[in-house]
């Protein structure tokens, strides 16, 4: 194939729909009738245009063109006595104008509205009594036409990208023929280029000028090379359906494309892949559906409306590929590394993977009601992370649906089609087993594939290697279900489902539960909060390690070099960014520190990723009522304050909605300061990340366990642990408890250090090897409508993507995330006389430049033994030059205010000191005044602590949660001065 060409417009009229009345006029026209749908839009901007020229409207334009429309429109134009026809719109105003031009000597210009690109045709056609005429004249072409992108912008992105994939079929249909040479297959080249190039700028940015205008000369272009080649099977495929099911031309087109690009692998694999090198893309066929459902669009015949009994009809009469046509009616995504294979069932199964002979691990995967095979092997797929040594293997409903009833309904209701399901798919797993007996076998199931994986497994012959069933039950009343066989004992479970699922009776999963652990099944039950009936992220987390056997694995040591790769030889070895990295990935670095910081301190990391980062659309501000990050005019808290537990929310509500801003200072904008957060949260973010650009995140959970969801790979964080997150790394946190609720330090300047030991030596407080890393864990995920978070300037951003974020295979560097165990901090303390100061706990440090002085330090105070002599033991009174913001984590005996989940703050130089009541208490012990005392282990505080001062927000000033009157709390303190003494009053 020929490379490509710029795209040009050449022939077409300058100066937009504004410029309408020169282009009539230059034609000689001087009565103008305008046709358009029955909307009539930006009929308006035509008519301001045009002017007295504008003689009458015609609204009546339809899909096919009907015969009686045409004449409508005749009578219309003739009464008044129009010399010239303006089409504006789409495929069906623009045939309608060639009609009137074939029966009336008139001048013709087209304005097209959409990408059906008709108006660069000869072709036409005519519709009358439900049979379409169709051919080629010269008078079909119009005398000018008029782009103008503006007309275009309020098209939706659905309509966008299924009238552009419409204008792709056309060269590529005309290719399939061997009808172009020369100059006529580059112009096809240059096409198929130009439209795709339309298609993913669309996607990203739907309100771009320039891509609109290059979509329009696209689709002018596609259509130039229908009008020089032959139409081959994809414009058969859709006359005959769209003629058959009156089916809207330019959806038909766009949910038939994949499926003839993927026809072509087997019947033209040479022009196959050509088309996979024009746009770009590994896998055409995938790609071009993956368009499709990031648009939002139609992807199937069915949801166009046609029944599976058509379909059956139709192939009886049809001489036509009846896999593809399959195929198109579930909407099964083809792909190029998806085999579509005959194993005598009611349809093709597919098979992703390598031969089931030679596979080491085989995954029956089931769809549920509405889906499809392809699509379940997908979210296999995601699940797993395309191991190479597995096979999965989808099997599909003869129309999207195993069976019609509920699944708690009698067996007796829901009918044959129960046992004819499984029936099916048991003959699924004999062939499995014929082709390899020996390698472990799992079955994977959603919603109704769920319910039947369980059917499966309790009549299983034989332990499997593992069940995952999301979203589903056991079939029928209790009374009517078969006991689990107790050949499946052994056999891991996992069972997953939201709470309040609609679709779903929670106690149902729970008797599902207690079956299979009755049977011997090693079962795990998880509930996320909500409603939402789909696969969680959770759950994929849990099912991955299930079903490859493997426990997720970290590296250790701060700020070490780590490497990791997800999938063997995704890690370049001899460079960072060769000119086509392993497996087509693409390398994309992370700075956290400026290009010439030493070597010491200069941190980056080198991802290798399926897309790049940069595949996000426009950043639009995104606002919070309790979140803020600059205070470099708020005037500094002098005052004690204290602060109950932050309530936990009952309105949905993830990590990022619940943050709520206590206080800080500095200003990220100048790269000086630090912020305190607390959080409260009751739902993972599913579908949407976090990336603060300001600074290092440092993350202290109070209640209940966390999985963070980065770009280097998972990290598990629960009360007692801290997480650090970089600067600029994205991040999801996903609830293992259902709600959750801690506290966050952030840091606008140099990043966190782990605390210098000083005259303590070389061992001591946090070790760097107790600092765990992730390793790679990546998702190839479609998710149009992926939130990405983003903190910038003490601002929050909104930015949407079509996939998820984490798709990186591979990484090296030293700047990660890291998770520590507070409990392995070993603490330094007094053994003598005096106590200590609060610095001997220091975790981690983010330094300021000004020597002796910190941005802030975490200081924590965990069990430790107390040891000395003749001393006052509580901490001392003082006024110190820092200012220490206090949480509780964990507390053994709670009393009055001191709870997990409260905090309170000391600014700098406000004299403070242990309570009145605790002073007369260890004034007044002398007995075990000097007796060792171990702290407890159920307890747990920490301290923030920074150089700079602490301003509450707005927020935290007039929280409800605010305690009044804080320095009550702290009572009054006796004097107990002898200037004699004696003791004696």
């Amino acid at each position: 194939m020929e490379a490509r060409k710029d795209a040009t417009d050449d022939g077409i009229e300058q100066g937009g729909i504004q410029a309408l009345a020169r282009v009539v006029e230059r034609l000689g026209g001087t009565r103008v009738l305008l046709v358009t749908g029955p909307s009539a839009r930006f009929a308006d901007r035509a008519r301001a245009s045009l002017g007295d020229l504008l003689v009458a409207i015609f609204s009546g334009a339809r899909r096919h063109v009907p015969q009686e429309v045409v004449d409508a429109a005749g009578r219309t134009l003739t009464q008044h006595g129009a010399d010239t026809v303006v089409a504006l719109g789409g495929g069906s105003a623009v045939g309608l104008a060639k009609a009137l031009r074939l029966e009336h000597d008139v001048r013709f210009i087209a304005v097209p509205t959409t990408y059906a690109g008709s108006e660069r045709t000869r072709m036409y056609g005519v519709t009358s009594e439900g049979e379409k005429t169709t051919g080629r004249d010269d008078r079909a072409l119009p005398d000018a036409v008029v782009y103008d992108e503006d007309l275009t912008l309020e098209m939706p992105k659905a309509l966008s990208v299924t009238s552009l994939l419409n204008a792709l079929a056309h060269p590529v249909s005309a290719l399939s023929t061997k009808s172009l040479e020369g100059e006529a297959r580059a112009l096809a080249g240059n096409a198929i280029r130009t439209v795709y190039d339309a298609v993913e700028g669309l996607l990203l940015d739907p309100m771009s000028r320039r891509v609109r205008r290059t979509a329009l000369i696209g689709a002018g272009l596609a259509a130039r090379v229908l009008e020089t080649g032959k139409p081959g099977l994809q414009h058969r495929l859709a006359h005959a359906l769209g003629g058959r099911f009156d089916l809207d031309h330019s959806s038909l087109h766009s949910v038939l494309l994949p499926h003839f690009v993927f026809h072509l692998r087997a019947t033209e694999p040479a022009l196959a892949a050509d088309l996979g090198e024009l746009l770009g893309v590994v896998d055409p066929a995938a790609t071009l559906f993956d368009a499709l459902s990031r648009a939002g669009a139609t992807t199937s015949l069915k949801e166009m409306g046609v029944e599976i009994a058509d379909i059956d009809e139709f192939l009886k009469s049809a001489e036509l590929p009846a896999e593809l046509v399959r195929a198109a009616f579930h909407g099964r995504r083809p792909s190029a590394r998806t085999r579509r294979e005959d194993w005598g069932l009611s349809e093709s199964v597919s098979v992703h993977g390598p031969k089931l002979a030679d596979a080491k691990r085989i995954v029956l995967a089931v769809h549920g009601r509405g889906s499809n095979a392809d699509a379940i092997l997908r979210r296999t797929l995601e699940t797993l992370g395309n191991p190479p040594d597995t096979a999965i293997v989808a099997p599909q409903a003869t129309d999207n649906a195993w069976y019609a009833a509920r699944y708690y309904s009698p067996r007796a209701e829901i009918g044959p089609a129960l046992p004819a399901a499984l029936e099916e798919l048991r003959r699924a797993l004999a062939r499995i087993e014929e082709l390899n007996p020996s390698a472990p076998l799992s079955l994977f199931g959603f919603s109704q594939g769920a319910c039947l994986v369980l059917e499966l497994c309790a009549t299983y012959s034989r332990p499997l290697a593992a069940v995952v069933a999301l979203s589903g039950a056991r079939i029928g009343v209790p009374a009517d279900q078969e006991p689990v066989a107790r050949a499946v004992t052994g056999t891991p479970v996992l069972l997953g489902a939201s709470d309040e699922d609609p679709w779903l009776v929670h106690e149902d999963v729970e008797r599902a539960s207690e079956a299979f652990e009755l049977a011997g099944c090693r079962v795990v039950t998880h509930f996320v909060p909500g409603e939402e009936h789909a696969v969680h992220v959770v759950h994929r987390f849990l099912a991955r390690e299930l079903l490859l056997g493997e426990k997720r694995d970290h590296l250790f040591g701060y700020r070490n070099h780590h490497e990791s790769e997800a999938l063997r030889g995704a890690l370049p070895r001899a460079q960072n960014t060769p000119r086509k990295a392993p497996l087509g990935l693409y390398p994309e670095q992370i700075n956290g520190t400026g290009f010439l910081a030493p070597r010491s301190e200069n941190y980056r990391t080198w991802m290798y990723r399926i897309r790049p980062s940069a595949a996000l659309g426009s950043l639009t501000p995104l606002p919070h009522p309790t979140f803020a990050a600059d205070f470099a005019n708020a005037p500094p808290e002098p005052n004690l304050a204290g602060f109950a537990p932050l309530p936990l929310p009952e309105a949905a509500t993830d990590f990022v909605d619940g943050i709520a801003t206590v206080g800080g200072a500095g200003s990220p904008n100048l790269r000086r300061g630090y912020a305190v957060h607390v959080y409260a949260a009751n739902r993972s973010m599913d579908g949407r990340a976090f990336v603060d650009a300001d600074g290092d995140l440092l993350l202290l959970p109070e209640l209940g366990r966390l999985t963070l969801q980065t770009e280097l790979g998972l990290l598990d964080v629960a009360p007692g642990e801290l997480c650090i997150i970089p600067r600029g790394l994205r991040f999801s946190v996903h609830l293992l408890d259902g709600r959750a609720r801690g506290y966050v330090g952030e840091v606008f300047g140099r990043h966190f250090e782990l605390a210098d030991r000083g005259p303590a030596g070389a061992n001591g407080l946090a070790e760097a090897r107790h600092f765990r890393a992730p390793t790679a864990w990546y998702e190839d995920r479609l998710r149009p409508g992926y939130r990405i978070t983003t903190k910038v300037g003490g601002r929050l951003y909104r930015g949407d993507a079509d996939f998820s974020p984490y798709d990186v295979v591979a990484w090296h560097g030293n700047y990660a995330p890291s998770v520590y165990d507070l409990a392995l901090f070993s603490p330094i303390g007094a053994v003598r006389v005096d106590h200590a100061d609060p610095s001997i706990y220091t975790v981690v440090s983010a330094p300021l430049d000004e020597r002796g002085h910190n941005l802030l330090d975490l200081v924590v105070f965990p069990p430790r033994w107390e040891v000395t002599e003749h001393t006052f033991r509580l901490p001392y009174f003082h006024r110190s030059a820092t200012t220490e913001f206090n949480g509780i984590i964990r507390e053994r005996a709670p009393r009055e205010v001191f709870v997990p989940g409260a905090y309170f703050l000391t600014p700098g130089m406000a004299p403070h000191g242990p309570g009145g009541r605790a002073v007369e208490r260890a004034l007044a012990d002398d007995a075990c005044a000097d007796r060792p005392v171990r702290l407890s282990s159920d307890s747990l505080w920490f301290q923030f602590e920074s150089a700079l001062p602490f301003s509450l927000t707005s927020f935290a000033r007039e929280a409800p949660n605010r305690i009044e009157d804080w320095r009550s709390v702290w009572e009054t303190y006796r004097p107990h001065f002898d200037p004699y003494g004696t003791g004696d009053p």
